[in-house]
């Protein structure tokens, strides 16, 4: 992606890594002190973005100093100070040597009785986007439905990884909620797993805005807007998330019925959803 803006535009990026959480700490405590390091933030939350409005954090994108957004779709952009640029859809990782794909569709295969005492669950105590996806299922099947997952005796792992790895050995014949790239590395060295997208479903979202005030504010908003045009949607996404536009070469296409994940309202009912699932 960096490559190809700076060999589109001639500006060099500096990029700085960290979980979402270690992020979001460090811009609120350079912000706090007065200072603006930054120019664009790409992370999955939403609730930083809104809580960050009335600061007066993040710049005003519109299309006339972000022309992509005009052909962005309405319901990816929640706000005129950030927009959603990618989604790494939730689905269901299967053991192919155990299930066949193509008969995963619907949420229902988590009661599968092949997955009795052999369903890995990626833990969703601190993942908003997880347990926006156990209020998703709850309001379409209901909350005995939840109750059910429970009495599956779900193996839980702290993280997708192991639970890929659980599925490749076959410890486990299905993991959720997933999302591909805790697999994708062990998928590509040949493991009998895929992941499936029953539907509806929701994502695990990605944000991005440019930082108001920041020391490169045109440049942060031309970097913005390539993130938005097909080129830059190629390279972000390639492999492993799907893109709001449609046909992205080598993305994940986006699943029919693909809801944005409510996640504030995922957090309010933390813990009657985990007790349903019996965490």
């Amino acid at each position: 992606m960096l490559v190809g803006f700076e060999k589109a535009y001639g500006i060099k990026v500096e990029v700085v890594r960290f979980p979402g959480n270690t992020l979001i700490q460090r811009y609120s405590a350079e912000r706090e002190a007065g200072q603006v390091l930054a120019d664009v933030m790409h992370i999955p939350e939403t609730a930083f973005f809104e809580d960050s409005k009335d600061k007066g954090w993040f710049a005003d994108l519109n299309e006339s100093e972000v022309p992509a957004l005009a052909n962005w779709p309405q319901q990816f952009i929640p706000d005129d100070h950030y927009v959603m640029v990618n989604t790494q859809p939730i689905g269901i990782t299967v053991n192919t040597d155990e299930f066949d794909p193509a008969e995963v569709t619907s949420w229902d295969s988590l009661l599968d009785k092949r997955a009795s005492t052999r369903f890995a669950m990626v833990d969703p105590t601190n993942n908003p986007y997880y347990l926006a996806w156990l209020r998703m299922l709850e309001e379409q099947y209901g909350p005995e439905f939840l109750e059910s997952i429970a009495a599956q005796s779900p193996k839980k792992l702290d993280s997708a990884v192991p639970a890929a790895q659980q599925v490749a050995a076959h410890e486990s014949v299905l993991m959720a909620p997933a999302a591909v790239s805790g697999s994708l590395a062990l998928q590509n060295e040949g493991a009998p797993i895929e992941t499936v997208y029953p539907e509806p479903t929701v994502g695990i979202e990605g944000y991005v805005g440019a930082s108001a005030d920041g020391p490169h504010p045109n440049a942060a908003k031309l970097f913005v807007n390539y993130l938005l045009t097909r080129a830059g949607q190629e390279v972000l996404n390639r492999g492993y998330a799907a893109s709001p536009l449609p046909d992205i070469p080598d993305s994940i296409p986006m699943p029919e019925g693909y809801t944005r994940a409510d996640t504030a309202a995922a957090i309010a009912e933390k813990k009657r959803l985990l007790g349903l699932i019996g965490l």
